[in-house]
């Protein structure tokens, strides 16, 4: 019974080894295809519950510009802050590429996300007594060898363009 036992679980790993290389393998390939399309969405759930859906580029052969969510808090006494929640995580973290996403999410769809994001954001920040939020997008310009071994950060604001997503008024306290 136990050998019985040992070689199933073998060949349950042997599976799921061969299950993770093939979607490791469809991945990044192109959607063009009706093969590619026929296992992509095969392994369309197993992809994104890992977060192995994307195309694997992001390198090659230029590395894509960042972006960063940034929020301004207005408070009652009309002076404003800005916060930039990224900026205050460990990268080392799982919760910084959580919060990444969720930003992400804010920034490609603020008809959506944007709201509840700055409820968040009024609550997190209540005492201030904030009147309203304005939510923005940090997107990084052009940033080369020259400028770092300068001293600049690719986020310094010589680096960047802002662009006002939405703006929201918290709920009186």
């Amino acid at each position: 019974m136990k050998v019985w036992r040992e070689r199933a679980v073998y060949a349950a790993m042997s599976v799921f080894v061969v299950w993770h290389s093939l979607a490791i393998f469809v991945a990044p390939a192109p959607d063009d295809g009706e093969a590619a399309q026929a296992l992509r969405s095969l392994f369309h759930p197993y992809l994104t519950l890992l977060a192995l859906d994307n195309p694997w580029d992001f390198f090659a052969p230029n590395i894509n510009t960042g972006h960063r969510l940034r929020y301004i808090v207005e408070a009652a006494d009309g002076t404003s802050h800005a916060f930039v929640p990224l900026d205050e995580l460990n990268w080392y973290f799982p919760y910084f590429m959580w919060m990444g996403q969720w930003q992400d999410a804010i920034v490609d769809a603020p008809e959506i996300y944007a709201d509840a994001a700055a409820a968040l954001f009024c609550q997190e920040h209540a005492s201030m007594q904030p009147v309203a939020v304005t939510i923005a997008q940090v997107e990084q310009n052009e940033f080369g060898p020259e400028d770092y071994l300068g001293g600049k950060h690719p986020f310094d604001p010589d680096f960047v363009t802002e662009t006002t997503l939405t703006r929201v008024l918290c709920p009186a306290q």
